[in-house]
């Protein structure tokens, strides 16, 4: 009987170990999932920040919140000289123009009265066009640009087709 005890109670201490592992383990999860959201970038525009400089009046914001495996966006401007025609994420340094990473779909642009816009939404890796120079080929190397400042964001006008308004993305 004592035998037959020791192993009840020798099972309910492994049990309880490994619901311990488990929650703990869930835990884990939770807070890495809490943590993903809190990586926060943002960036401010103006023409001054174009490669070359754009005299505008324009300007605006960007910011981007990492939500595990997607990004969400909200750049807003206003000032523009007319509707905003395209958006992107660029890699690139301050100094330079470069390839477009990651295109923000047409849907994406809500244009307002007076040169004012909204871009709004999410994107994932599937949104990500791959580079060669830096290498980018998802999310996570898109992530680390822009975590070491070579990523720009920019808004497109047919005023000034090349970009009206630009700003590096930094983290925040």
């Amino acid at each position: 009987m004592k035998s037959f005890r020791n192993k009840l109670t020798m099972g309910a201490l492994v049990v309880g170990a490994f619901l311990g592992v488990a929650n703990a383990a869930e835990s884990a999860k939770t807070k890495l999932r809490q943590f993903s959201f809190s990586i926060g970038f943002g960036a401010t525009l103006k023409g001054a920040s174009e490669t070359p400089p754009v005299s505008a009046n324009a300007t605006g914001t960007a910011t981007f919140t990492v939500s595990g495996t997607s990004v969400n966006y909200k750049i807003t401007a206003s000032g523009l000289s007319g509707n905003a025609t395209a958006a992107h994420i660029h890699v690139g340094s301050s100094t330079a123009s470069g390839p477009v990473v990651l295109p923000f779909p047409a849907k994406a642009i809500n244009n307002g009265p007076d040169g004012s816009v909204t871009i709004s939404g999410s994107f994932t890796s599937a949104d990500v066009k791959p580079q060669t120079n830096p290498t980018i080929n998802n999310l996570d190397d898109l992530l680390a640009q822009m975590r070491a400042g070579s990523t720009y964001v920019n808004i497109h006008t047919a005023a000034h087709p090349a970009g009206e308004i630009r700003g590096q993305i930094s983290q925040q």
